[in-house]
């Protein structure tokens, strides 16, 4: 694998993103790696490593995640629209084998400090599939855009500054890390909230991957 070009500046982690408040919640779909403990020592070595550093906010273990796909504010998805996404997420998913996902140096983006998920093709294969269940179930204009550098990552850190990445860069060099591989079973439909600085959720659903494999 090749390591990942650093940013060379950080901007402060816009977690309001258009139509987010605080109260406000969301439904998504999600990877949950908290219960990863390859992944969670990784982690653990680069916050230990960072937890001086001025500028950043650490991302607790226990809401370790990759963010696949958003559905749309509690506010507008009906409750009966829950179960439908559900079975269209299992029919869809049946077929797509639980995935074996890589993690090694971590990368300094424009607003986090993260752990790029490798390859980046398999979560992207993931978030087609459960992009078009969603949009089978509430339609393709209803579901929401992606920042293109939210779902192949795991957050570390989110930034609370504006300004070079430097001491950044130095840190996450110096950190020497083990690559750790997580295997992952299961999807998660999530009820996210982004109140706090880091997005945190409770779980609505589960959709096991590779039902039929």
């Amino acid at each position: 694998m090749t390591d990942m070009p650093h940013a060379d500046q950080v901007r402060n982690h816009a977690r309001w993103r258009p139509g987010w408040h605080a109260g406000r919640t969301g439904y998504a779909w999600l990877l949950p790696l908290a219960d990863q403990p390859g992944l969670r020592k990784l982690v653990n070595d680069y916050q230990y490593a960072l937890r001086d550093l001025p500028g950043f906010d650490l991302v607790p273990l226990e809401w370790m995640h990759i963010l696949v796909q958003e559905i749309g504010f509690t506010d507008q998805v009906h409750q009966s629209r829950i179960e439908p996404l559900l079975e269209a997420a299992r029919t869809r998913l049946a077929s797509v084998p639980p995935l074996t996902l890589a993690f090694h140096h971590a990368v300094v983006l424009p607003e986090s400090l993260s752990l790029p998920a490798e390859p980046q093709s398999t979560v992207l294969d993931l978030r087609a599939a459960v992009r078009e269940a969603t949009a089978e179930v509430l339609g393709e204009s209803t579901v929401p855009a992606e920042p293109e550098d939210i779902d192949k990552y795991v957050s570390l850190a989110h930034s609370t500054t504006d300004g070079p990445a430097i001491f950044a860069i130095a840190t996450l060099s110096a950190t020497v890390v083990e690559p750790t591989t997580a295997k992952v079973s299961a999807l998660s439909l999530v009820k996210l909230n982004r109140d706090h600085s880091c997005s945190e959720w409770e779980t609505i659903g589960e959709v096991p991957l590779g039902a039929t494999g």
